[in-house]
């Protein structure tokens, strides 16, 4: 589709003899919170590690705005206004919330290396982006926690750092890998508005890889479903959620 924000065809990734997933395509559209489901050992961790730049595929093309997104390394997705979040949290516990944050704003800085070196403009600079963010924090109800270090803070307000960390580099495409792995059920809803209100508040467009169905179909636009590797159902959260396909590829094929 022209109008796609990344646009993923026949994309394969093997690790030896073992196809991780095979021939997946599809579409993302500007401003869609755009969800990749399925069970266990589906392929979603693999393909977003392959979109990430993490993994290599071996077969398939990804444009992203129509840039050929496989030429670039992962250091230049921040470049181009991608961010990525991880499952396991990267939350830096030395540092301050504020500074946490911060971190992810590295890519908008103009300073350079000679002129960080001599100091020269760098105070300007890091206050520039201090405010900056300390506006996503505000936005994100974490203002509060701004000079408290990250250590010790609840699991559910360290996946909330995180995502203000990916905010602070301005992304036009933020990539979430399993947000809701770890969270209690009430933690759970709290990251589905969460997600619902950064894709509202900030103009994003959302790639959501996750395992948590009832998440996903309660805040995505459209939902592409893998079983071992293959896409077997892609549309509408209501369609996907009644595809007989699914439903068997969740709970089993009744005896």
């Amino acid at each position: 589709m022209s109008d796609s924000l990344l646009c993923v065809r026949d994309l394969t990734l093997r690790f030896g003899a073992v196809t991780a997933f095979a021939g997946v395509s599809f579409d993302v559209a500007p401003g869609e919170l755009f969800a990749v489901i399925g069970p266990n050992g589906a392929g979603k961790s693999s393909l977003f590690n392959a979109l990430s730049r993490v993994y290599e595929p071996c077969d398939g093309t990804v444009t992203f705005e129509g840039r050929d997104f496989l030429r670039l390394a992962p250091r230049q997705l921040a470049g181009i206004g991608i961010a990525r979040s991880f499952q396991n949290l990267g939350v830096f516990p030395a540092l301050t919330v504020l500074e946490n944050v911060m971190v992810g704003a590295h890519t908008k800085g103009s300073v350079g290396f000679a002129r960080g070196l001599l100091r020269i403009g760098v105070g300007k600079e890091e206050r520039r982006l201090r405010d900056q963010c300390m506006v996503i924090l505000e936005r994100l109800g974490l203002a509060d926690l701004a000079a408290r270090h990250a250590v010790g803070l609840p699991f559910g307000t360290m996946k909330r750092i995180e995502f203000a960390r990916g905010l602070a580099s301005a992304p036009r495409l933020l990539m979430l890998d399993e947000p809701a792995n770890g969270l209690t059920h009430g933690e759970v809803d709290e990251l589905a508005q969460t997600i619902r209100a950064i894709r509202d508040q900030f103009g994003l467009t959302i790639l959501l890889v996750e395992h948590h169905m009832a998440m996903v179909m309660s805040i995505s636009d459209h939902v592409v479903v893998l079983d071992f590797g293959r896409r077997i159902a892609e549309g509408p959260p209501e369609q996907v959620r009644n595809d007989p396909t699914v439903i068997e590829a969740y709970l089993g094929a009744p005896a």
